[in-house]
């Protein structure tokens, strides 16, 4: 069960669990998707040239361990069929590994000679051995072993790509929404969130109230990002739009960090966030981005509708230069009048909400600035 203080309220609460994807494929959507087989050598030298990625593990726990590792060794020695690798291919033809990750990290680090074969049931006499150690024979049998996968290429579009991802891992991980864009994308946006939510301005402001479990966190500063540069106009030379879907918009402004955006523009994001949540922070301290209990009950979780508005509000004004009383007392007043409206209750992420939520950003911006 999420603690109170582990939740983010309101939206995100989608993001635990695997749903459609809203878009509706026309009959001009190019989906690619090719079958192919390599051995496990060309599979490790692709690893070891950079052409093939292994994403970073989603939750530890799920890591298999020397047994799994063992008895993976074991079937293929065996002759045994393993299920099939799952690959997404970008426009650079570097291919990265969306299901099969657990069993390429194995077939890894026995090839380098990190693990010990164990508990095999089939194979006894292996028991105890490293790579170097098997026989020849076995280790050609090994290395020429063939690994079947598909291949998702370009042009599909990202919708497409993250609906198939969604359909891969329902039988297994379950990885939430926020993971899967995390192993989608990989480059410089998550480079970007992972800082940000690693700050000290975060970790403050937020109360610690954010865990990095399930990336909450990065879930939560990944949306500022991508609003902020949307709302202040700095994706102009993009064909990203807002139209009521989250996921493919978050999706898109990830993808336009990793390949398109100037280093300047990750600079401004990530400095436009930083500023912003210190100065909420010094104004409101860490109740900042929850709203005020109802009739005594408990603390209300960090609300993610309210850390978008408030940090864009703070990150366009000097905070030192504020009457810390005055501005708490005016935000305060906002706070309660958008709460009690319900202004971020329910579904938060259509375009009228959005444009909503960052009108009112502004107009505490300007109260700040006449206070």
């Amino acid at each position: 069960m999420i603690e109170a203080d582990d939740a983010i309220e309101i939206e995100n609460q989608d993001e635990l669990e695997l749903t459609a994807h809203p878009h509706q494929m026309g009959t001009d959507t190019q989906i690619r998707i090719a079958k192919e087989q390599s051995s496990i050598f060309e599979l490790l030298r692709k690893e070891s040239r950079g052409d093939l990625v292994l994403a970073p593990d989603f939750q530890r726990k799920n890591v298999w361990d020397r047994k799994h590792q063992s008895e993976l060794i074991e079937s293929i020695l065996m002759g045994i069929p393993i299920p099939l690798i799952y690959l997404f291919e970008d426009e650079e033809g570097i291919r990265q590994i969306i299901d099969g990750k657990q069993r390429i990290t194995a077939l890894k680090q026995f090839k380098n000679n990190k693990f010990t074969l164990t508990n095999l049931s089939m194979l006894p006499d292996l028991k105890g051995k490293k790579f170097d150690d098997i026989a020849p024979i076995l280790q050609a049998k090994l290395e020429d072993y063939q690994l079947h996968s598909y291949v998702i290429q370009p042009p599909t579009p990202e919708y497409v790509k993250f609906n198939i991802f969604e359909r891969v891992n329902r039988g297994g991980i379950n990885l939430n929404k926020q993971e899967m864009r995390h192993a989608l994308y990989q480059g410089n946006a998550t480079t970007l969130i992972q800082e940000l939510a690693e700050s000290q301005q975060f970790k403050l402001a937020t109360g610690n109230g954010v865990k990095p479990n399930r990336m909450r966190d990065r879930y939560l500063v990944l949306r500022f990002v991508a609003f902020y540069l949307l709302i202040t106009g700095q994706l102009k030379d993009s064909s990203i739009q807002y139209k009521s879907d989250v996921d493919a918009f978050l999706a898109s402004v990830m993808k336009y960090l990793n390949t398109k955006s100037s280093v300047q523009l990750i600079d401004n994001a990530q400095k436009a966030c930083l500023y912003g949540m210190e100065g909420a922070y010094q104004v409101l301290g860490d109740e900042a981005f929850r709203f005020k209990s109802k009739d005594g009950g408990n603390r209300r979780p960090v609300n993610m509708g309210l850390f978008e508005m408030l940090v864009f509000a703070f990150c366009h004004i000097d905070y030192t230069q504020l009457d810390n009383t005055k501005s708490k007392l005016l935000v305060n007043t906002y706070k309660e009048s958008v709460d009690e409206v319900g202004l971020f209750s329910g579904s938060i992420d259509t375009t009228e909400y959005v444009r909503a939520r960052f009108d009112t950003a502004q107009k505490i911006t300007q109260g700040l600035k006449n206070a």
